[in-house]
Order: C-alpha cells, then structure tokens, then sequence
C-alpha cells in the first residue's frame, strides 16, 4: 500500500469524524452558534472527503471530483466562518443577508464543476511529466484570481474583524469559547494561504490532511470541553433587552446611547436622539433628572402624559482622556404602583363592607399581651362579620375578644372530643410557626350539622380565619365517590371500589376473624349476549346482581370486576356456613331469568376462597377463588345435568 492510500484512508476517517460532529449540533439543542458551525462542520467533512478521493483518484474523472470538493470547501467555510463569528458575538444575521454571501460561494462551486469546459477555476493539464495529478494547478483561472479567491480572503478577514471588534462586548468569563474556537482557525487559514502562495507540495492537498489532524482539537471543544453550552452573551445584547429605560449621556448631558426601552418611552428612534441635549428632549421635566445628575440621589419625577417615573443616576469616571466620564440614567416607570397605593388607600372603606357582606365567615385574631391575660399569650378576636357568627351560632359582636380556643370550641361543635382536640392542636401548631392552616370542621346549629371549611392564616402580626361552607361540596363529593366507585349497570361496585372496600374491611378485621371470597363467573352469559344483543344481556347482568344482593347480607361487599364476573367478600363467617351460603347462591343463579318474552337459562360457576385458610390478602383471595371457580366451570362443560356440586368449587 501506497502513502497516498494512506493518506488517503486516514483523511476519509477524518471526514467521517467532521460528519459526526455536524451531525450532533444539528440533532441537539438549538444553541448560540450551533447551527453556523455545525454548516461549517459540514462542509469541511465535503472538503476533506474531496481531499481523500484525490489523494486515491487514479483517473482523471474521479481526481475532478475531488477537486469540486476542495471547492466546496473554500468556497463555503469561509461564510460559514463569518455567521457563526457573527453569532457568538451577538450580531443578527438576517435569512435575505444569509443567501445574499452565499451567492458567490454557489457560483464558485458552479464554476469548479464545469472548469473542464471553460477551464475558469483552474488550467490544465492536472498532472506533471511523471504522470502525477496536481492538487494545485500550475495556473488559476480568471475567476479564481479575480473573484473566488478574493471574496473568500474578505469573508475570513471580516470574521477576524467581527471578532476582534465586538468580543469586548460579550462577558468577560464567555471570552474564552470565542477565542479557542478563533485560535483552531489559526492552522487551517496558514495552510490555505500557502497553498494559494505556491508552497509546499504540489501533488498532495495539504489542507484536508491538516483538518484531519486538528478533528480530535475540534472533538474535544464539541463533546469535552461543551463550548456551546457557555454561550456567549454580548452586553449590547443585554442593554438592548432590558426592561428598562437607559440612556446615557455626557458631561455636556448630550445623549450618547440608550436602549430600545428609551426609544419606547420617548416614543423616538435611536437616530433622531443622539448627541442631543436632555432639556431638548424632556423639556420642563428635566428638573428632576437634573437634580439626581447632581446630587446622585434617586429621584421621582410625573411626565408631562401624567406618567411616574423613577430616576436613578449612575457616574461611570474613566481614566481614558478620550472617552471621557459619562452618567447613566436608568428610568424606571413606577405608575402602575402609585395608582395601585392610591387605589387601595381609596378602597379601605369598600374593602370592610365588603367583608361585612360576604357570604364566607371572615374572623381578624390579634395576640394579646401575657400581661393583660395574666397567662401564656394568646390570640383574641379583634373582628367578625355577620356571616362567621352565623356559621358559629353566636353574634358576631359577642365574639370580639374572646380567645381563640373559645371560638375553635363553636367551630367544632359538630366533631367528637378527639377531633375537636386534633383541629385545636394543629391551628396552634400552625400559627405559632406563622403558616398556613387548611382543614374541615362540623358544626352542629339548632340540631342541623353542616361541614366549613376552616382557612387560618397569617397577616402581617394578626391571623385572619376564614370560614366557607362546603355542605354542597361534601354532598358531591360524595356523590362523585359513589359514581367512581360503582358500576353504572348493576349499581354494585366496580373493580376498584371492591379493592378499596374489601381491602379495608380485611384490614380492620380481628386477628381471629375469618370469612370467605365468592368468584362468580355467568358460565352462558357470552352465548346469551351475542345471540340476543347487548340490551338482553345488560337486563341479565342487572337481575344476577339483583339476586346476589338478596341472597348476601348487607355487610357483604360485593362487586363485578368487568363483562360476566362477579366478585362477593362475605366476613365474619365458618366455613360451613360459607359453603351453604355458596350453593344457595348457585341454586339461586342457576334459576330461570325472564328478560321480555324470554326465558333464559345461565347457571354460573362459584368458586370460593376462605379466610385466613386459604390466603389472608385480598390479592391471594381472589387468586383461590378465581382458580377454583375455574375449576368448577371447566367441570360443567358438556355435562347436561348441572348440579351445585358440578358448578361449585372450593379452594384447595
């Protein structure tokens, strides 16, 4: 093997690596930067992949190829080159602006690929005497001396040029991203200057080589050292996005710079503001400004549109003979605030009839003195209105100054003693630490109970309770349990409000207790279904759950888990008598069903599981039963007398 196919081989691999680098800035997270110089990554993969097929071309055709590619390349980094330098110091690059560089570029590429007729890139012949392909010609054509060449030595310049001018306006600790990415610039513009300039190696392309050996520089800025995850933030960017309104004047108190919130609040543009005197452009508000400039104190000034606005004056000195000192004012429009304050100074009034009038119970604590108690602090009733008194059944005068575990005592009038201490503690608990208190009392008003809801909370030094009925939402609420629990046919529970039930119910049992699961499965209910429709088949559903329910009891928690099943946990039973309470239940499912006009048979198959025999979790219970009854309904098929002993089964 060659050097050239070496060489060649390694510059392909370098390409392959500029591709995966293009590829993971295109595909990750849209970043300052991120798009231009994954484009640049891009097209230097093209470039050094071009490079790879000249360095193994052995005809002309594909030596041409690489050639293009080499164009490419030159062509388009250096644009690429200037909009992401653009990017990472804060200049917008418009899309129309964008295409407009890249006209040249694409004409270039044009031009390259067609030279074998026009020979205007570069001349022939492409080898020496030794047969050798020459990477660089022994003579440019017009359009690259002219035109290719020149506009892609303006477009580096103009990145160096952006960069120096404007990094003095990005953060200083965000420096360091612009100069590394700069600084790995370096070694490919040398190569392609002395390529241009006839040094070096006329048969070799030096350039994808070189970038094929600065890929693991490029990698580690990428994936290691996370560059564009400190992305530059220019200050001009900054003070052209803050909230608000900056200017900046001179000693002579010209304006010399302002931001787009200036311009908003002058309602001028930038152009028509600058170097012009501050008397000019506020005319008699100026007083104020003028007094801040001056005496370096925050001042508060009312525009002549009746706005408020609050001036605050920095002095920036600098050593700098040339720049000179400046000041800058920063406007801070305070309007809103004023009109809130006076708002909520004019409203006082409305603000207590209002509470009078409110439907919710509203009561204002303040902590009274030790001494005044001659015991530990506590907090008195210093304000109620109608409606706390009428929810606490006592008048709302009578309730001023009385403490605050006397009127906890009316607000849970309807709770028993251990409940009644619970809330009294929390609400201590709660105001001692200065936090917020939510819960849910009863009272009990001329025998008539109703739930409030009870919002305790601090305010400024007081602690204001809130009372708001919530009977109606105690009724919904329980109304809405209901519905998510049951099941909307049969009315019995569905599948979760029978684990709920059932799980509490073995939970809350004695150690001693026992009972039994009962696993009902309508062994013809799918046949019936299908045969006669989904209206016969509901109607059937309702009546065996009808006769479960009377032959159960009415602690018995029974539910239907989905389709033909149905589910019976039956507590505080022998297994005798669980067993007798089984085939009465099959006997009583094996019974004729008359839907309309018809009679219908569905005997059922049970299958039941004692507890704590068989299992003591709901969990294992079902899995008995439903086992057994599995069992049982595999015993009944194309048996033509069905008894209980076929259609029954117990667990084992």
């Amino acid at each position: 093997m060659n050097l050239s196919l070496i060489l060649s081989f390694f510059v392909a691999l370098g390409a392959i690596g500029y591709l995966s680098l293009a590829f993971r800035l295109f595909s990750g997270k849209r970043t300052v930067g991120s798009l231009p110089l994954g484009l640049t990554f891009l097209v230097i993969s093209l470039w050094v992949f071009g490079g790879a097929i000249e360095l193994a071309a052995e005809s002309f055709v594909l030596f041409t190829v690489g050639r293009v590619g080499h164009y490419l390349g030159t062509a388009l980094v250096p644009v690429t080159m200037l909009l992401c330098f653009r990017e990472f110091t804060g200049r917008v690059t418009s899309n129309q602006t964008a295409i407009a560089l890249s006209i040249i570029p694409v004409l270039s590429i044009i031009v390259a690929a067609t030279n074998y007729w026009h020979e205007f890139m570069w001349s022939f012949p492409l080898a020496n005497a030794y047969g050798e392909f020459l990477t660089r010609p022994a003579y440019f054509g017009p359009w690259f001396n002219y035109v290719h060449s020149p506009y892609g030595y303006l477009a580096v310049a103009t990145s160096i040029a952006t960069l120096i001018m404007h990094s003095s306006g990005v953060v200083a600790g965000q420096r360091r991203g612009l100069l590394v990415l700069a600084g790995s610039a370096i070694a490919p513009i040398i190569a392609i200057i002395a390529y241009d300039l006839g040094i070096g190696p006329n048969t070799i392309s030096t350039l994808p080589i070189i970038f094929a050996l600065m890929l693991p520089i490029y990698a580690w800025m990428v994936v290691v050292d996370s560059i564009l995850d400190f992305t530059p933030l220019a200050y001009e960017t900054v003070f052209q996005n803050m909230q608000d309104p900056v200017i900046i004047i001179d000693d002579d108190d010209r304006i010399i710079s302002l931001n787009h919130g200036a311009e908003l609040m002058l309602d001028m543009p930038e152009a028509e503001l600058l170097r012009e005197p501050l008397q000019k452009i506020f005319g008699k508000d100026t007083m104020e400004v003028h007094v801040a400039i001056r005496s370096g104190k925050p001042q508060k000034m009312l525009t002549e549109s009746g706005r408020y606005l609050h001036v605050q004056v920095t002095h920036i000195a600098t050593n700098n003979a040339v720049a000179g000192n400046a000041n800058v004012l920063m406007f801070r429009d305070v309007s809103d605030v004023e009109k809130a304050q006076n708002d909520v100074n004019n409203s006082k009034k409305l603000m207590r009839t209002l509470i009078d009038l409110s439907v919710n119970g509203i009561i204002r604590m303040r902590w009274g003195d030790a001494e005044d108690l001659g015991e530990d602090r506590r907090l008195c009733c210093i304000f109620a209105n109608s409606a706390a008194g009428r929810y606490l059944g006592i008048d709302s005068e009578n309730m001023i100054g009385k403490t605050v575990e006397e009127l906890l005592c009316f607000a849970t009038s309807g709770m028993d003693e251990d409940e009644q201490a619970l809330v009294q503690q929390q609400f201590s608990d709660s105001t001692n630490r200065g936090e917020m208190i939510d819960t849910e009392t009863r009272v009990v008003n001329d025998g008539v109970s109703q739930w409030l809801r009870m919002i305790g909370e601090p305010v400024g030094d007081d602690v204001a309770i809130t009372f708001v009925d919530v009977n109606d939402g105690k009724a919904k609420e329980k109304r809405m349990d209901s519905i998510a629990i049951s099941d909307p046919l049969t009315g019995v529970l569905n599948r979760r409000g029978f684990e709920r039930n059932a799980t509490r119910r073995l939970r809350d049992s004695d150690d001693d207790a026992t009972g039994a699961l009962l696993f009902i499965d309508l062994n013809a209910f799918k046949q019936i279904n299908d045969r006669y429709g989904h209206e016969v088949g509901d109607q059937l559903l309702i009546t065996a759950a009808e006769r479960l329910r009377k032959g159960l009891r009415s602690c018995d928690i029974i539910g239907r888990p989905g389709g033909d099943e149905f589910v019976a946990l039956v507590p505080d039973v022998r297994a005798l008598v669980a067993e007798k309470l089984a085939i009465q239940l099959t006997r009583s499912l094996e019974q004729e069903y008359r839907i309309g006009n018809r009679k219908l048979n569905c005997p059922s198959s049970i299958g039941f599981a004692l507890y704590p025999d068989h299992a003591n979790t709901l969990t294992g219970l079902l899995r008995a039963a439903d086992t057994a009854m599995y069992r049982a309904k595999a015993r009944s098929r194309n048996v033509t007398d069905i008894g209980d002993s076929v259609l029954l089964e117990k667990a084992v």
